[in-house]
């Protein structure tokens, strides 16, 4: 049997006035309960930091759709070839930077997010109170 909030209109009034959202209010609150301590840790782990795209997908992709168009020809697919490696090289050349920075643990300026090296290294310098 489903009731109609006319039924239940005593069980809806919150300080003998009906509520203007028309939801019934909450019998208890739910109570907290804390079992371990509301602070953060100085440190971070380092899994997050994994790449989240492959390099050059694009450019690979049309190469091989050039390739498998002209029978694996690399002479008719030069220009993707070109493109491709250009990619490679590129993406090789920023990778390489971005270990040189770590290694160095240069903070980079304007850069949104950090490596897990970088955050434990400001964590440790602005530690949380206990």
């Amino acid at each position: 049997m489903r009731l109609t909030p006319l039924n239940l209109r005593a069980i809806y009034l919150i300080d003998n006035k009906t509520p203007k959202n028309g939801r019934r209010a909450a019998c208890t609150p739910f109570p907290f309960n804390g079992c371990l301590p509301l602070t953060l840790r100085d440190h971070v782990s380092g899994k997050g930091d994994k790449q989240q795209s492959n390099a050059c997908l694009q450019e690979m992709a049309i190469m091989f759709a050039c390739f498998k168009k002209n029978d694996f020809s690399q002479a008719a697919c030069s220009k993707e070839i070109d493109t491709f490696q250009a990619c490679h090289l590129n993406h090789m050349i920023t990778e390489s930077k971005k270990k040189d920075q770590e290694l160095n643990s240069l903070m980079p300026h304007g850069e949104r997010r950090l490596n897990h090296k970088q955050l434990n290294q400001l964590l440790r310098k602005y530690r949380q109170p206990q």
